[in-house]
């Protein structure tokens, strides 16, 4: 990998993805992994072009309190649902998950996989996909599972429903890191999914029908999106930026925004709600000020 950099689940990840996205070139990478990789991306160029040439991001990364990347140990995918309607991609998409060792989480089997890579760690891959927009003949929804009309038994994919993957496709960002195309849904699409996350992980946290330890996870997890929201808006390059208004005209309707918009005003629209608490002090003052308006002008 460029740059002198490693990180242990790198050459797990790029030859599965590679060979994933021979198949389906629309795949995506979401989630703690996609925003590790952009960083990294962000710093090298940052350390091989200097502060005057730096990718131009809402926030500059020289201005960043902490420019560590924050590790993760799961991938996640954004498959479209044409793919998850395909028998013959999805026989493909078996064969590959085989050939790099990816093994079905029974708990969750065909939407999570689980590859060992050492003593007592593993890597976990998730693949979600969007809501289908109205009724399908080639897809079926059960239990916010996303499958193929025709059941292919044990081969292949399900998706993983998840509503605040609208529109991923529109506006895809791409970049070369280490030699590796990676693509990433939209920073809209991938703020809506962090603030949904952080807003269902604090909720969990809160339930009094949890015990302590379940209750604690759930909250260091609710913390994680949250500063994953900052993230997301921080990296938001200048290319992204111009496309936003185009991104936000096909979302505002869906439900998914309406939603957004709620938690955005319970957790981070006045500086003393949970998300504002947890995610300020990550940032300058005016930086954070800077990541706070854009999303108010987003989500209204």
């Amino acid at each position: 990998m460029s740059d002198g950099f490693q990180d242990e689940l790198w050459p797990h990840f790029v030859p599965l993805w590679t060979d994933l996205r021979a198949i389906a070139p629309g795949l995506l990478l979401a989630g703690g992994y996609g925003l590790f990789l952009k960083q990294q991306w962000l710093v090298s160029r940052l350390r091989s072009l200097g502060t005057a040439d730096e990718v131009r991001t809402l926030v500059p990364l020289h201005r960043w309190k902490d420019q560590t990347p924050r590790v993760t140990k799961d991938f996640d995918f954004i498959a479209g649902l044409d793919l998850i309607a395909s028998p013959e991609e999805q026989h493909q998409l078996h064969e590959v998950l085989e050939k790099h060792d990816f093994k079905v989480v029974p708990s969750n089997a065909r939407w999570q996989f689980e590859k060992k890579i050492g003593a007592g760690r593993s890597v976990v891959l998730d693949f979600h996909t969007p809501s289908p927009a109205g009724k399908r003949d080639d897809l079926r929804v059960q239990s916010r599972r996303v499958k193929p009309q025709r059941s292919l038994g044990q081969t292949g994919i399900h998706g993983r429903e998840n509503p605040e993957a609208i529109s991923s496709e529109l506006h895809p960002f791409p970049f070369t890191y280490g030699g590796v195309e990676i693509v990433l849904p939209n920073s809209v699409t991938l703020a809506l999914m962090k603030l949904v996350a952080m807003r269902d992980r604090r909720l969990v946290s809160q339930d009094a029908s949890k015990s302590a330890d379940e209750r604690q996870i759930e909250e260091g997890q609710a913390r994680k999106h949250a500063e994953d929201v900052g993230r997301v808006m921080a990296m938001m390059t200048r290319e992204e930026s111009e496309l936003v208004g185009n991104i936000l005209d096909a979302v505002r309707a869906a439900p998914v925004f309406a939603a957004a918009t709620d938690t955005f005003s319970k957790f981070f629209q006045d500086d003393e709600g949970w998300g504002a608490q947890v995610v300020a002090g990550k940032w300058g003052a005016a930086d954070f000020r800077l990541i706070q308006t854009t999303l108010a002008a987003w989500l209204h």
